[in-house]
């Protein structure tokens, strides 16, 4: 399907782990409560990336080949990897489907590392266990939670212009949104729609580079029932991380 196409068809919607985390920690707003509770830090150790099903994970607006949606979740000596961009075709919109193999998670925090410069995702809507979320529908839907993305992320901009790195190693770039995480249980499957970016104005593109998230999960079995806990946090491993966490209409920043 061209992009035009796609676009026409899936955009019919009213209007148009490194041991070491040193990236950024962000602090957000949800709709579940008044009260500012600080978040708990979490560790590499706490990567929900062996229960993910990546066979299965899906992007809908993407320019890339399909299967590169699962490249962004990354084993801990790729995460400075900067290929592939993993980018929009019609629109700066981008939706990422992210099933869990055989598990019941309870996620804690996502963290991104994006373009932090005119191709910088915005604002970010999750959706928990929702496998219908399409551009017909996601709009009039309400999310689970919405993320305000900081400015901040690889300064490389993969448009033609300047080659892009293979790899670059900078923890700043990456930036950590604590979750609610009594919102976030028995999380089967977790959509992430990107619905804009800084520049909308002048740009049509949101790139990313990598995704990873954090928490606990219960095997899904017919044996006993085995739930893994996480482990405790060293709060060394998040010298550099940009936090965002978030409560009632009120993002608080580090």
């Amino acid at each position: 399907m061209s992009c035009e196409q796609e676009h026409f068809h899936s955009h019919s919607h009213g209007g148009h782990d490194g041991d070491d985390d040193g990236h950024s920690h962000s602090h957000s707003h949800g709709d579940d409560g008044h009260q500012h509770i600080a978040p708990i830090p979490t560790n590499a150790s706490q990567s929900l990336l062996s229960k993910i099903d990546t066979t299965k994970v899906t992007a809908l607006n993407m320019a890339n080949p399909p299967d590169e949606a699962a490249k962004l979740f990354r084993r801990p000596e790729e995460r400075y990897r900067l290929k592939p961009v993993v980018k929009s075709d019609c629109d700066a919109q981008l939706i990422i489907n992210i099933p869990f193999l055989n598990a019941s998670a309870k996620i804690f925090s996502l963290i991104l590392r994006t373009n932090g410069d005119k191709f910088c995702p915005k604002t970010i809507k999750l959706f928990k266990n929702d496998s219908n979320i399409d551009f017909d529908n996601v709009e009039t839907k309400k999310p689970t939670f919405v993320i305000t993305h900081p400015r901040i992320g690889v300064l490389y901009n993969d448009d033609g212009n300047e080659e892009i790195p293979e790899s670059v190693e900078n923890d700043n770039e990456f930036v950590e949104h604590y979750l609610p995480r009594h919102i976030f249980t028995g999380v089967q499957q977790l959509s992430v729609f990107i619905e804009n970016i800084y520049d909308e104005d002048e740009e049509e593109e949101s790139h990313l580079h990598y995704i990873e998230l954090r928490g606990e999960y219960t095997e899904l079995n017919r044996e006993p029932v085995i739930t893994l806990y996480e482990s405790a946090a060293n709060p060394a491993d998040h010298k550099n991380l940009t936090k965002v966490e978030y409560s009632n209409g009120f993002e608080f920043g580090s």
